[in-house]
């Protein structure tokens, strides 16, 4: 494969990262949020962990601007970031979660970096998607829906999964 000098990532990539494209729709995005993290806190374990959280800087309740930016631009990067995009993007999102564990007075057990809780996360927002491309745009046809099941794989391994 040959490398873009100027944009960073291997030229026969782009259909992919056009394809993927279609799937990040702001509006959507922003109307979708809300339900989307109720979704996520919906499992004890994850609403536990943002509840609890000891991380300032992205918290829900005290930075939800924040919070929500950070959320976009994360699946901004899962989708059509470059590798070195995502690897970044990860080690940040690794640094947060090294400090989001259950504390010995939690009701629940938690860890952020638990593999079943990421998944649960990635799920979401896979569905999340899926919601909006659905409502928007009125559905897929089954080629794309399994191009984007496959494409939503990158919001887990963009974690630590």
């Amino acid at each position: 494969m040959t490398r873009s000098a100027k944009a960073g990532r291997p030229q026969d990539v782009s259909g992919d990262i056009a394809r993927r494209h279609r799937y990040l729709n702001g509006a959507g995005a922003l109307l979708g949020g809300p339900a989307n993290v109720i979704m996520q806190l919906s499992l004890p374990p994850v609403g536990r962990g943002v509840v609890e959280s000891v991380v300032e800087s992205g918290s829900y309740a005290t930075r939800p601007a924040k919070r929500g930016r950070t959320t976009l631009t994360y699946l901004a990067v899962a989708m059509i970031g470059t590798d070195e995009d995502q690897a970044a993007y990860r080690a940040a999102v690794g640094s947060a979660h090294r400090q989001v564990r259950s504390g010995p007075h939690s009701p629940v057990r938690y860890n952020a970096f638990d593999p079943q809780l990421q998944l649960w996360v990635a799920a979401c927002l896979y569905r999340g998607v899926l919601d909006t491309v659905n409502l928007l745009f009125g559905g897929m046809n089954e080629q794309d829906a399994d191009e984007m099941y496959r494409d939503a794989a990158r919001f887990g391994t963009t974690l630590q999964m």
